[in-house]
């Protein structure tokens, strides 16, 4: 099995994600039950406008700090474009992924978090939990800043941090190749020749190869990710907090956790291994790595003749 932490700034950055981040979610959480109010219009001052604006402003900090753990991979290395803008990509699928499907009728049934996975399983722990971090705060631009803004990126990164950790662990390596939809019955039901033989071929190629361990984490995360933004509700909403009270806020949550799992599996299923072996090749072939930077790009075609 692989090292848990790839390098000491993997472990680095684990640090500034399980003890900084929340202490930063507990001082907004505090901020919050005690905000200053601010005067009528036209008598507001500039901190009255910074209080009103201050949902944003918390989410741009935490951003700030959540990008640590992602910069701390390059150690004194200047990061260069190529390796960001993959993470700003990824992240704009998964803000895109969660604004297409509200129109899904299932509570929570969106792919943000398979988006999240594949990337911290392609580049890393950190790019994952950056990747989390980034979804929340510009996804929250259309559906509300609030509060808990700060929560939604911090547990979603964790859920990319997750994933990455459990890659360099080796949790998702396959045993043995598996095939799917190859019995008989299949190309009885879909023949050659037809739509449904084509969309047969197409599925087979999406899930010839699909890893399943990944696929029951996505599963798993729905539920991460909702216990965790559970206590931001219970914490903000539920007053007084008891057994019953907490017990009624979990139980409650059940349904939309799974359906957000669900969404996930199904994603990482169809989608994960084609996607996640696409990103590898863009990563070696570009040097997409914070740790090696020795790649040359092939010469273009016809310089040799010209040489």
């Amino acid at each position: 099995m692989s090292k848990l932490f790839a390098s000491r700034r993997t472990r680095a950055a684990a640090w500034v994600i399980l003890l900084v981040l929340p202490v930063l979610m507990v001082g907004f959480v505090y901020f919050h039950s005690h905000r200053p109010t601010v005067h009528t219009v036209g008598n507001r001052t500039f901190w009255d406008y910074i209080v009103l604006n201050s949902d944003l402003l918390i989410g741009v900090v935490f951003l700030i700090v959540s990008s640590v753990p992602f910069f701390l991979v390059f150690d004194r290395k200047k990061p260069q474009a190529r390796e960001i803008v993959p993470i700003a990509v990824m992240a704009a699928i998964a803000v895109v992924g969660r604004t297409v499907f509200e129109i899904v009728p299932l509570p929570n049934f969106k792919p943000c978090s398979a988006v999240i996975i594949i990337t911290a399983v392609s580049f890393g722990p950190e790019a994952g939990f950056l990747t989390g971090a980034l979804t929340a705060l510009v996804s929250n631009f259309i559906f509300g800043q609030g509060p808990w803004t700060p929560w939604q990126m911090f547990t979603w990164g964790l859920v990319g941090f997750l994933a990455g950790l459990l890659k360099n662990a080796g949790a998702f390596r396959r045993a043995k190749e598996k095939t799917f939809f190859k019995s008989a019955l299949w190309d009885r039901l879909c023949p050659r020749d037809t739509t449904g033989g084509d969309l047969l071929h197409f599925v087979r190629t999406l899930t010839n190869h699909a890893p399943m361990r990944l696929c029951l984490y996505g599963l798993i995360s729905g539920f991460i990710y909702g216990w965790i933004m559970n206590l931001y509700f219970i914490v903000g909403y539920i007053h007084p907090i008891t057994w019953q009270t907490v017990a009624a806020a979990y139980a409650s949550s059940v349904f939309f956790d799974f359906c957000h799992g669900l969404c996930t599996f199904l994603v990482l299923w169809a989608l994960g291994d084609p996607w996640i072996r696409k990103l590898e090749r863009i990563k070696i072939k570009f040097g997409l790595t914070g740790e090696e930077r020795r790649y040359v790009m092939p010469p273009a075609e016809g310089s040799a003749e010209r040489a």
